[in-house]
């Protein structure tokens, strides 16, 4: 399977612990669908496509201007907001599945609910199973994208170059037509 993402990336960040690497997975979470706020797992939010990581990372803009591709406060001088593929086979539970929702008594609206304490706590579930490297669902901007978190990123790989993002890189253009986003 193919993922992506954008991230803060640093050419210099030489392991998974370092902020601006690749595999890096930001600590400071709780407030993501699927997180755990008790910290027991860490949880990587990629997409199926580039439009679709893309759209997730930057479609609560509304008008898309240079600036939303700047990296974050406080990275070092030399980062980029890139888009990152991945490669690798995990095992999802999807939840765009009817079975799927069945099997675990979830209506299409409580995978999209934005009632974290409920997203965390069948997220939760699953993951105490131990079968499931992460979940599936529909992207938020368009229902044919997939989003992913996933708790078990061991056999996962980056599969080339990260590519520095710009308002002119073409999966950025077909991402802003398709969520109907400006870039100005």
């Amino acid at each position: 399977m193919e993922f992506w993402r954008v991230l803060n990336y640093h050419p210099a960040a030489a392991d998974t612990s370092a902020n601006g690497h690749p595999l890096y997975i930001w600590p400071r979470q709780g407030s993501g669908r699927v997180d755990d706020p008790d910290r027991d797992y860490l949880v990587l939010y990629v997409g199926d496509s580039p439009e679709g990581a893309i759209a997730e990372a930057l479609g609560d803009y509304s008008v898309w201007k240079p600036e939303v591709l700047d990296p974050s406060p406080g990275t070092p001088a030399g980062t980029v907001k890139a888009l990152v593929k991945y490669e690798g086979d995990p095992s999802i539970l999807d939840l765009d599945d009817p079975q799927a929702l069945q099997d675990w008594s979830l209506r299409p609206s409580s995978v999209v609910s934005k009632d974290r304490a409920s997203t965390q706590q069948w997220a939760r579930s699953m993951y105490d199973t131990g079968d499931y490297a992460g979940l599936s669902w529909w992207s938020f901007y368009e229902p044919r994208w997939a989003s992913y978190g996933l708790w078990d990123v061991s056999g996962l790989s980056v599969a080339g170059a990260p590519e520095a993002l710009t308002l002119s890189h073409p999966a950025v253009q077909d991402a802003a037509a398709l969520i109907r986003r400006v870039i100005s």
